[in-house]
C-alpha cells in the first residue's frame, strides 16, 4: 500500500513533534485497551497538563470519532464487505487531512488499523463509545449528558463519559467539575478520579481533581448521598477504608489511596467556584496554585519543594488571579519573581515587618 509512505515523504516537522504524536497513539490505544492504573493515571494527568500533549491527544479524538461517524454510514458498510477497504481509502484519507493537518505515515497506519479492526473485523457495537469534553483556560463550560445529567467544568478541566444500559460512567481527567446527577435507580452514576471512585444515584457534589504537586482529590456535597471508594494498591502497613458515605455539608480527600476523615462544609458554598469565587482555609500552596493557573494566562510556578506544603488561608475572585501572587508574598514568608515571558516563580523568603 503506498499511502503511507506518500505521507510519510510529505512529513517534514520537527523530531519533537513526532514524538509528541507518538506519545499520544500510546496513550490513546493502551486507555481504548483497558483501565489505566493509579500510576498510569498519574503520568497520563502530568502529559495532559502540557498543551501541546493534549493538542495532539484531541487531535486523535477527533479522528476517532469521525471515523465512528464514518462506518456507521455507507462507507461502514462497504468496508465490511470483502475487498471493500479500497473503494473508502480516499475517505479516510480526507478524515486526517481535515482533523490532523500532515500526517505521518505511522499515525495513518496506526489509526487505519485501529479503523479496520473496529468496523471490519469486529460486528460494529450498538452502544456509543466514550465521549470527551474539556473547558478552556479560565472558562466555565456546563454540559448536559445524555442521561439529562448536568455538570459544570472548571478552568482547563477535561472529562470523558460512557454510559451504558446498566452503568453512567464519568471520569474526570483533569481540573475541577461540578455534578447535578439525575436520578435513575436503574442505572447508578460513577465519577471516576485517580485514586478514587465515587457512586451516586441523584445528587449534587463536587470533585477536585488535585494536581501533580498535591495529589489529593476532594468529594465535596452539596446535596444528597455519595459513596466514595479509594481504588488502586494502598500503602504498605496501612488498611484504607474500603467506602465512606458522605451526606450533604460533607468533604472527604483522597491520597495515595488513603480516605481522610469526613469534615463539615458549608453545603451553601460547595463549588463557590462556579460563581468565581475561591476560598481556602489551611491548605497546602500548591493547591491554591494550581487552582489560580487554571484562570492565568501565565503560569505559577512554585521553586522550592518544601513550599508545596505550605498551609494557606486565603480568598479571591478568578478575575483576582494575576494578583493572586501579590496577596501571597505580603502573607507568607516567600517571595515572588516575575520572568519576562510572564510565567511567575515563587521562592522562599522571609516576611518584612
Amino acid at each position: 500500500m503506498t499511502t503511507g509512505n506518500s505521507h510519510q515523504q510529505t512529513d517534514n516537522r520537527p523530531p519533537d513533534a513526532r514524538q509528541t504524536e507518538a506519545e499520544a497513539r500510546e496513550w490513546f490505544m493502551l486507555r481504548a485497551e483497558r483501565s489505566l492504573s493509579a500510576s498510569e493515571q498519574s503520568d497520563y494527568d502530568t502529559w495532559m497538563q502540557q498543551v501541546h500533549n493534549r493538542s495532539a491527544y484531541q487531535r486523535l479524538e477527533q479522528i476517532d470519532r469521525s471515523l465512528a461517524a464514518l462506518a456507521a454510514g455507507e462507507e461502514g458498510a462497504r468496508l465490511r464487505q470483502p475487498g471493500g477497504i479500497d473503494g473508502v481509502m480516499e475517505k479516510l484519507r480526507g478524515v486526517f487531512g481535515n482533523l490532523a493537518g500532515p500526517v505521518s505515515g505511522v499515525a495513518f497506519a496506526c489509526t487505519l488499523m485501529l479503523a479496520v479492526g473496529t468496523v471490519y473485523l469486529a460486528p460494529w457495537q450498538s452502544e456509543p463509545g466514550p465521549q470527551a469534553y474539556a473547558s478552556e483556560l479560565a472558562q466555565q463550560r456546563t454540559l448536559t449528558l445524555e442521561d439529562g445529567s448536568l455538570v459544570t467544568l472548571g478552568g482547563d478541566s477535561a472529562i470523558e463519559t460512557a454510559f451504558s444500559g446498566e452503568r453512567r460512567q464519568v471520569k474526570l481527567l483533569r481540573g475541577q467539575a461540578f455534578f447535578e446527577v439525575s436520578k435513575d435507580t436503574e442505572r447508578p452514576f460513577f465519577v471516576k478520579v485517580a485514586g478514587a471512585e465515587i457512586r451516586v444515584v441523584g445528587t449534587r457534589f463536587d470533585v477536585h481533581a488535585g494536581s501533580p504537586q498535591n495529589a489529593a482529590i476532594k468529594v465535596t456535597v452539596e446535596e444528597g448521598i455519595v459513596d466514595v471508594s479509594s481504588t488502586g494498591p494502598a500503602r504498605t502497613g496501612s488498611t484504607p477504608a474500603a467506602k465512606v458515605r458522605l451526606l450533604a455539608g460533607q468533604q472527604i480527600s483522597v491520597s495515595e489511596q488513603q480516605l481522610s476523615r469526613v469534615s463539615r462544609v458549608d453545603a451553601t458554598q460547595v463549588a463557590s467556584w462556579r460563581q468565581g469565587k475561591f476560598s481556602y482555609r489551611d491548605a497546602p500552596l500548591s493547591e491554591v496554585v494550581a487552582d489560580a493557573n487554571r484562570y492565568r494566562k501565565h503560569r505559577i510556578v512554585i521553586g522550592a519543594e518544601e513550599l508545596e506544603k505550605l498551609r494557606v488561608t486565603t480568598a479571591f475572585n478568578a478575575d483576582q488571579a494575576d494578583t493572586l501572587v501579590t496577596m501571597l508574598e505580603q502573607s507568607l514568608p516567600v517571595r515572588v519573581f516575575k520572568e519576562p515571558d510572564g510565567r511567575v516563580v515563587i521562592w522562599p523568603g522571609t516576611v518584612e515587618e
